[in-house]
Order: structure tokens, then sequence, then C-alpha cells
């Protein structure tokens, strides 16, 4: 009897060791297998807390026009403010572009500055669209072709939108009374709380004069103060004490359905992890670079026989959403290609963390190529985002702007500022970043 329960007492210390040692592979991921997990392929990726597919047809930043040129009011997207507004911006929206091209008149570049200095709301989009693209992200079907190129939108108080394509203008008469009153619940609640804003027409800064060098785009916002923003961590999720983190690339390659047990797989002599299946090459750089190239027709986004730009850019941003989850992204997402193209096939995106855009140099969060209805080639800067306790402020806009004009005014004739925004400029380097200034001067960025 005492030699049974001997027996017994040993069985349960073995099953127990047993039980230490498998929790200990599958925790310590040291100790797991170089790129193999087996519940890879399984895994139930969660959707990321700010969708890209959620933003698609989201302002970048939301300008309330009071009707007086010392008070206007801005918020950017993680605002509860900005929420609200644009839920009522966007139902206007939505009526508007639903109007027959007949309904749609155009209007002189005085109506449109008159209702920007009067009560309105302006709406300034990271990207340029096509009335087509819009409303097809919108969930409109428009067949007209209307507007080819805008990425500015004013209401004003009575509901009235008007359309900045690229130059020339158009109203869409809408009955909306919502926004006169948001405006006045800006004028009650806010009027303290904000430095003042003009915009470069406001100061004939878009105009030559004499023997000024410099013009600026007249839409861009100028400021009375520094702006003020959260200092934020750059972190590369691909790396975890100076070692490759094997958790994240196993839920990177759960996102584009890559099969541990087929694929083959190999280090880069600079330590890029390459794997390669049938289907397609995955690369994941200790740097945090991601690119994908398909070697067969590439990864499904539709099962339509030809989809349309709005259709890809959909899909495009639910699979973003794919990846982010798998890396615990925490920033959101906005698409900067131009979708004025009915048959776009390159498209970037690009974060924004607080509201405030981040920007790499000479390069985009997330560069994707398709064809028909598949992804061809895909690219992505993996990184997160973490908002420390303190905030930062970008250098006075006066000042940023002389720095660019002693820079540049020896070498150009005229310096024509086309986009001028707080944002955190990203160097690819981690650590801290706080809120500058990201100026694009006829499409070559300011260093």
């Amino acid at each position: 009897m005492m030699k049974e329960r001997l027996k017994s007492f040993i069985l349960v210390i073995l099953v127990a060791f047993s039980l230490v040692l498998a929790e200990k592979i599958l925790v310590d991921e040291k100790l797991w297998p170089t790129g193999y997990n087996f519940f890879s392929i399984g895994t139930n990726l969660r959707k990321a807390d700010r969708s890209v597919a959620d933003n698609l047809t989201a302002p970048e930043r939301i300008i309330i026009n009071t009707g007086y040129q010392s008070s206007r009011f801005e918020y950017l997207r993680t605002s509860s403010d900005f929420k609200e507004i644009y839920s009522v911006a966007s139902d206007i929206l939505k009526t508007a572009f639903s109007k027959p091209a007949r309904d749609i008149l155009q209007v002189s570049s005085e109506n449109w500055y008159s209702a920007l200095t009067g009560k309105s709301i302006y709406l300034s989009y990271p990207t340029a669209y096509s009335a087509k693209n819009f409303s097809g992200l919108m969930g409109i079907n428009r067949s007209e072709a209307t507007f080819k190129s805008f990425s500015d939108i004013v209401i004003e108080e009575n509901g009235n939108v008007y359309i900045n394509d690229d130059g020339t203008f158009y109203r869409i008469e809408t009955l909306a009374q919502e926004i006169s009153a948001i405006i006045e619940s800006v004028l009650e609640t806010d009027i303290e709380n904000q430095s003042v804003i003009n915009y470069s027409f406001d100061l004939n800064f878009d105009k030559e004069f004499g023997s000024q060098k410099t013009i600026l785009a007249p839409m861009i916002p100028i400021y009375s103060d520094a702006v003020l923003a959260d200092v934020v961590n750059s972190e590369n999720p691909v790396m975890r004490d100076d070692e490759i983190n094997q958790r994240t690339v196993n839920q990177i390659l759960s996102a584009f359905s890559i099969n541990p047990n087929s694929m083959w797989r190999y280090t880069e002599a600079d330590g890029t992890l390459v794997f390669v299946e049938n289907t397609g090459i995955l690369k994941i750089s200790p740097n945090g670079i991601l690119t994908y190239t398909a070697s067969d027709n590439g990864i499904q986004l539709s099962s339509g026989s030809s989809p349309d730009t709005s259709d890809n850019v959909s899909q495009i941003a639910g699979f973003i959403d794919t990846v982010n989850a798998s890396i615990n992204q925490n920033a959101e997402m906005s698409i900067t290609s131009p979708l004025t193209d009915d048959n776009t096939r390159n498209f970037t995106f690009d974060y924004n963390m607080g509201g405030i855009p981040v920007k790499f140099s000479n390069n985009n969060a997330v560069k994707v190529t398709v064809s028909n209805g598949y992804i061809i080639e895909y690219s992505q800067i993996l990184r997160r985002y973490i908002p420390r306790d303190y905030s930062g402020s970008t250098p006075l806009y006066i000042e940023a702007l002389d720095n660019i004009i002693a820079k540049y005014q020896s070498s150009m004739n005229q310096i024509n500022i086309k986009k001028m925004f707080p944002a955190y400029i990203d160097d690819l380097a981690g650590g801290e970043k706080s809120p500058d200034w990201y100026i694009e001067i006829d499409n070559v960025v300011a260093q």
C-alpha cells in the first residue's frame, strides 16, 4: 500500500513539473522554437481600438467660424466635441452628396471666402477626393462625375455646403439648421479657451506684394500661440530588450495568414526576418519595417468582379486594422493618397496621434498596391505611440515660418508653401517626439 501511494505521489509531482514546463515554453518566448507558433493560424486578433475603416471620410480638423476673425475654434479628431460636430456634419454631407447634379451650383471664390468669414464650420481633409469616391465611402451610390478633386468643405449655419474643387467653387443647398446651434454652443462654452486662428487669406499671406517671396496657400490656419500637444514616445513593437519580439512576429504572421508549418524562413545579414510561402514573401526588419510582395495573386480584398477605388480603400482599411491589432498599435490612421481617380492602384496611409498627424521623412506609414481586387504589395512602418504624462509645444508659427524663409530664400525665387500644420516628425530613431511643424513647399518637405 505504501509503495502504491509513493508511486501516486511521484506521478503527481511529474505531472506538476510537466505543466510548469509547458507554461514556461508558452510564456517565455525565448524557449519557443524560432518562427513557430502552434496557435498562429487560429489566432483571433482583436480589432484595433481605433479603426482605419471608420475614418475614411473624417476630416483631420474642424474649425468653427463664429463670424469674428478673432474668434475661431479648432477641434481635432480625439476631441469629444469633434465627434459630436462631425456626426451632425456627416449627415448634412450625405444629404448634399445625394443631390443630383442639377442642384449643384457653381459659385465665385467670393462666396467661398464669405462663408468662411461668416458663421460656418470648416472641414479640412488629409487627402483629396472625387465626388464619386467620397460618396462611395459614405455609402452613397453616385455615378455622376461632379467634383474631381476636393479636400476642403465649408458648411454655413443655414446648412448650405460649399466645395472647393481645386480652385473652382460649388454650393449645394440643404435645409439643415443644426450648424447654427453648434456655433452658438461653442460661443457660449469655449470663448476663453482658444487662441486666435486666422486663415492665410485673412492676412493676405496668399498674395504677392512688394518684395514678398513667400506665398502660403489660402486655407492654411495661422495660430497666434504655440500649439500644445502630448509628448509621445515612439516604440518599435518588433523589438523588445534589444531582441526580436517573437510573439509580435507570430501575430503579424497570423494577420497575413501565413502558416508557420508550410513556410520557409531565413534571416538576412542585417537581421531582417524573411518568410516565404507560395503566395508571397513577407519581411520584417529589426527597425520595424514590414514589406509583403505577392508571388501569386496576392491577398484578396473583394469577391466582386471589378472593385472600384472606394471598395478597395474600404477593404484595405479593414486589412490595416488587422495588422495594427497584431502589434497593439494605439494611433489612428488617415488615408493620405489622393482618391481622385476611379481606378487608383496605389494607396498610402499615415498615423494620427491625439489628433496630430505623424510624418516620416519622405515616406508613409503604409503603402499598398492593388490589382484586380488583390493586394500585391504592402509595406508598413510598424510603430506604437505612447503619450507621456506631460505636454510639449510647437515653436511659434511666425518663428517656424521665418526659419523656412531663411533656409530657402537664397535658392528659390519664390517660396510657395502648400501645407503647414502641427505634426509629430518621426525619424525612426524611437524615443520621445514633441509636436513640431510639418511644412510642404511645392511638394518638397522642408527639413
